[in-house]
């Protein structure tokens, strides 16, 4: 396969490191948003979930808690869902993971012929069971089996854009940051990654993964 990402060079690329929300699978934080809203949970906006501004998801993305303290923690830092399971809330926290494209899996696996491919993702365990879940029920086995190395957050206890994931991450796969090729939907992640000698890709504009490559 061929890579069409201007300003990268494909002859140098020997491994490529995948972004999962908004580059391989579909996120929509307003469904979350809305759902805390009907629970009477109001002004949570997008930037608060993302970029961890509230110690329950931020702790959460870190691994520095369990679902169970999750769960606690937003009936703490929200009283209005005081009453609310354990259950109930992990749901609505879930409600933003939409399912997989067919295209992009496919996209993974003729990828996998052709290079070593790996996952690095800001996420949390109540999100990894729910898309691992979503995976399996379309199409059977294993999500992470499609990468040679999935690194995650909350098992990493470190977040992009922070520049020690990116060291870490390249130790650990064992090819020099100038020889991976990164893509991610976060503008700020790219640049970190960048000022980590890594090649990078910002995914914008709503453009799928599947056009970077032919």
């Amino acid at each position: 396969m061929k890579i069409l990402i201007p300003n990268v060079a494909p002859e140098s690329v020997e491994a490529l490191v995948f972004d999962l929300g908004g580059v391989l699978l579909d996120v929509q934080m307003q469904r979350t948003l809305r759902a805390f809203e009907a629970l009477g949970v109001c002004g949570v906006g997008a930037a608060e979930v993302i970029d961890g501004n509230r110690a329950c998801f931020r702790d959460l993305e870190l691994g520095l808690i369990t679902q169970e303290e999750f769960a606690e923690a937003v009936r703490q830092t929200f009283p209005a869902v005081t009453g609310i399971s354990d259950e109930r809330l992990l749901e609505v926290w879930n409600a933003m993971l939409m399912p997989f494209d067919e295209r992009r899996v496919e996209l993974l696996r003729e990828l996998g012929a052709h290079y070593p491919i790996y996952l690095l993702s800001n996420t949390n365990l109540p999100h990894r069971i729910r898309f691992r879940e979503l995976f399996s029920e379309r199409f059977g086995g294993c999500f992470d089996d499609l990468f040679v190395r999935c690194f995650y957050s909350d098992e990493l206890h470190l977040r992009k854009p922070d520049s020690e994931i990116y060291r870490s991450v390249a130790r650990q796969i064992g090819t020099p940051p100038g020889k991976l090729l990164f893509i991610d939907d976060n503008e700020a992640n790219v640049c970190a990654a960048r000022s980590e000698g890594w090649q990078a890709c910002h995914l914008a504009g709503g453009t799928l993964v599947t056009k970077l490559f032919e």
